[in-house]
């Protein structure tokens, strides 16, 4: 976990992507809906001219309620960015251990976190190897106390791994946060959610 830099997010607009593919590093491979963020992605990436995913979530979020995470099982948002499959590789999709897997991860994929709102979500520096099948470890919530987490402050962009235990806090305002995701390359097969970039095949 690494703090790499800072971007300056643009005015508000309720924009969504979840998991768009498009080339880290290049501003033309993200459309028109997205020019707006073309500033970031020309100087935010972790590979380059590779394939990356794109997630921009620009929603409103009501005081005492963690911007994402709402579906968190034990009370707190603390999840890893992909959960534990058979064999011990990390992917996403299907209903529980043994069902199909939409998506697998390299071990090795990198991400990138930033948003608009300090201290709205929380980074430990550790591995958490032993996720749940969704990514959720809210059950171990006792072994990361937020006295060792990073706080993110707004516009920072932290570099975390796939099992990196971080949480959506609870914010202490309504305000409209906005929330920035690359990930890089190393990721295999498409969920049906994911946003497809005209621009960009995969």
């Amino acid at each position: 976990m690494t703090q790499v830099g800072t971007v300056t997010f643009p005015e508000y607009s309720g924009l969504r992507c979840l998991m768009m593919p498009y080339i880290q590093g290049r501003p033309d491979s993200v459309s028109d809906e997205y020019a707006a963020y073309r500033s970031i992605v020309e100087s935010t990436f972790i590979d380059e001219g590779q394939i990356g995913y794109l997630t921009i979530d620009e929603s409103p979020v009501s005081m005492g309620a963690p911007h994402r995470g709402a579906r968190a099982k034990f009370g707190r948002a603390l999840h890893t960015e992909a959960g534990l499959r058979p064999k011990g590789r990390f992917g996403w999709g299907g209903s529980g251990w043994g069902s199909a897997t939409n998506v697998l991860l390299n071990r090795d994929v990198q991400v990138l976190l930033a948003n608009n709102l300090d201290d709205s979500c929380a980074l430990w520096d550790a591995e958490h190897e032993n996720t749940s099948h969704d990514g959720d470890i809210g059950d171990y919530a006792s072994c990361y106390p937020y006295e060792d987490a990073v706080l993110m402050q707004a516009g920072e962009v932290h570099c975390i791994g796939i099992v990196t235990p971080h949480e959506s806090l609870p914010v202490q305002m309504d305000f409209d946060r906005q929330f920035l995701r690359i990930i890089g390359s190393g990721v295999h097969g498409r969920e049906p959610y994911f946003t497809i970039n005209p621009l960009v095949k995969t």
